[in-house]
């Protein structure tokens, strides 16, 4: 007899237990509910029920897929009109049961439970303002107080559950998934959610015909159309990401001593950014893509020279001092589309310094964008430690010396008091020999969970731009 085995894949130990949590709690809050508001009546027929689990449907069909393995939906508005229409315990139930992605099991139980957790928390704020009315004068705000805070607490259930399940599953620090999938859009959803009570007052008292359901589907319209801005944001980053893969291998085949410099320099640079920024991962991302191409101007810039062993001319080195105005022109018919204005100051003044010796503007001091300052200095404790063919490749200890006496010189003093206390940590890219180990273990064998923005499997440093020294360029 013929027989079929079945298997059952299970997520990480510590994934599992944030989904049984996650499920545990959902239960928890759902049987409070009905215990204590179980005797409010719910309105709504059968028909009305399978309209806006209908539109529950729909809203999941439409969602935005995102970077880390996420996705985006705008589930929650109507959910939020089903708290102000239904009895507290109705909307999470619903919200649970109405779903279906077609995902294993263990992601389908977590997004049916944290969504069915947000709302059910998203309820009890609701019900909150509507049993203590909030009154400014004779006006009464508990509608809109209400609906603030229930969008605020749903928004943020939800958004923490997400980026902590994102981040067991792909190993990606919590704020590095906040900032790539949530932070961007949170503005956008809470501008958003007031149209959950209109969804919920217009089914209420109907404007076209004799059913309020002919009002909600109008407004479907603009809501259909506005989930492309966010679309159109997540597919205008995946492109600029692309960009950037192009752009480093055209490099790389023109200059293939440049494997792995530019993305060493680029996590140097993302580490200060993060640091001098107070954690802005934001910011510390558009830095780490900015400095993936900082040097893309050496395309621009003839093989010969590049690759040359020997000490350059002065013409020589006039050419490779070029090549952050090349990079910038190259750059400028994406200005209005994928690349922003942090793009072409790392471009184009990451080799001016401090005290305005650099190239190609001669700006000092604060001068200096503080994102090229960043990866100028990112850039030169790279070249230092890597060496050239005409320079022996210092120690991380005798590079960081280097630096800190650079400081006020070619280096931002602050930067370097933060650049100090990072290298102090031991990052992976302190010690070049044990980053390209690392790198070399990883290639070609990137997990189906991580999502590596820029970290392409190149290795080697790039020649330095003259025959000095990096510190006195």
């Amino acid at each position: 007899m013929t027989r079929q085995s079945f298997r059952i894949d299970w997520p990480p130990r510590n994934l599992f237990l944030l989904i049984a949590s996650t499920f545990g709690a959902f239960l928890a809050l759902e049987g409070f509910l009905l215990r204590a508001f179980g005797d409010l009546p719910l309105t709504l027929t059968p028909w009305e029920v399978l309209f806006w689990t209908a539109l529950l449907v729909w809203s999941i069909r439409v969602e935005v897929r995102l970077p880390l393995s996420a996705s985006m939906s705008q589930l929650f508005l109507f959910a939020l009109a089903l708290v102000v229409l239904t009895p507290p315990w109705f909307a999470p139930f619903l919200v649970f049961l109405a779903q279906w992605r077609g995902k294993v099991w263990y992601k389908e139980l977590f997004n049916r439970s944290q969504d069915g957790l947000a709302t059910a928390l998203a309820a009890l704020a609701w019900q909150f303002f509507q049993q203590n009315p909030v009154y400014f004068g004779s006006w009464n705000l508990s509608a809109g107080v209400g609906i603030a805070a229930a969008s605020v607490t749903f928004f943020f259930t939800n958004a923490t559950l997400v980026t902590t399940a994102i981040c067991l599953a792909n190993r990606v620090p919590w704020r590095n998934a906040w900032g790539k999938n949530v932070k961007w859009l949170a503005l956008s959803y809470l501008l958003l959610s007031p149209i959950a009570l209109l969804l919920a007052r217009a089914y209420e008292t109907p404007l076209l015909g004799n059913w309020g359901g002919w009002t909600v589907l109008f407004f479907l319209i603009p809501l259909y159309y506005s989930r492309f801005y966010w679309d159109e944001k997540v597919r205008l980053e995946e492109a600029f990401d692309a960009t950037l893969e192009t752009l480093m291998h055209a490099l790389e085949a023109k200059d293939p001593q440049t494997r792995l410099h530019s993305e060493r320099v680029a996590e140097i640079a993302r580490d200060l950014a993060r640091k001098v920024k107070n954690g802005d991962e934001a910011y510390a991302q558009a830095v780490y893509r900015a400095a993936r191409i900082h040097d893309i101007g050496k395309i621009g810039i003839p093989e010969f020279v590049l690759q040359k062993p020997g000490s350059l001319t002065p013409e020589e080195r006039q050419a490779i001092e070029k090549h952050p105005e090349f990079g910038a022109e190259m750059l400028k018919p994406g200005a209005k589309v994928a690349f922003e204005p942090l793009v072409y100051n790392i471009i184009l003044y990451h080799h001016e310094r401090w005290d305005g010796r650099g190239y190609p503007k001669r700006l000092a001091g604060h001068e200096i964008p503080e994102e090229a300052r960043i990866v100028g200095l990112a850039d030169a404790y790279e070249a230092m430690t890597a060496g050239r063919p005409y320079r022996k490749a210092k120690s991380p200890e005798e590079a960081l010396r280097e630096v800190q006496e650079m400081s006020g010189i070619q280096f931002d003093p602050r930067l370097v008091e933060a650049f100090t206390q990072l290298w102090q940590e031991d990052p992976l890219w302190r010690d070049r020999e044990a980053y390209l180990k690392a790198k070399a273990g990883k290639e070609g064998s990137v997990s189906r969970f991580i999502l590596p923005p820029l970290s392409s499997p190149w290795a080697s440093p790039s020649p330095s731009e003259s025959d000095q020294r990096t510190s006195e360029e």
